[in-house]
């Protein structure tokens, strides 16, 4: 069978066949690599709302339509949020946003339980995707969320080429 004949999913699925996928992370793991890697600190819900009122209204409208909704909606949020100031460990995530973005930070909101996330900044988006890695069951059940993992390690390192 040619490209040709392959839908999307297949040319993703065969494309990274034989690539060795991170296992699953902690929503810990993850957290101490987020405070790691952007220098990230954890604020308050208060400081965060008095600005971003909509902005979380949105975010959660968004992660109640996610597919872990049955998951989400039974659970109480266990919401951390991070503030990932500009710094020279992190001014790369900036640069481009001169005129979008005046802010000297991103927040990054993680629900530990159902391990969503939001993040104003797509780069920093797909690393934190990316390094949750993807469980053994997931990949040999050939879910979605397999091929949602698939599609977005194609999407980064795609973009990252063209930089």
């Amino acid at each position: 069978m040619d490209y040709k004949e392959m839908n999307q999913a297949t040319i993703i699925k065969e494309k990274y066949k034989n690539l060795k996928l991170p296992r699953k992370k902690s929503s810990d793991e993850i957290l101490n690599w987020i405070e790691d890697r952007y220098d990230a600190y954890k604020i308050g819900f208060s400081e965060y709302i008095r600005d971003n009122r909509v902005r979380f209204k949105f975010i959660l409208m968004n992660w109640i339509n996610d597919c872990e909704i049955e998951k989400f909606c039974n659970e109480i949020l266990e919401l951390v949020i991070y503030k990932i100031p500009k710094n020279k460990k992190t001014e790369i995530y900036f640069l481009g946003n001169e005129d979008s973005n005046k802010l000297d930070y991103y927040y990054l909101l993680f629900e530990k339980k159902t391990q969503l996330f939001s993040v104003d900044q797509h780069i920093i988006f797909e690393e934190v995707f990316l390094y949750g890695g993807i469980t053994e069951k997931d990949k040999k059940e050939d879910s979605l969320k397999y091929l949602d993992y698939l599609t977005n390690i194609d999407f980064f390192y795609n973009y990252i080429e063209k930089i």
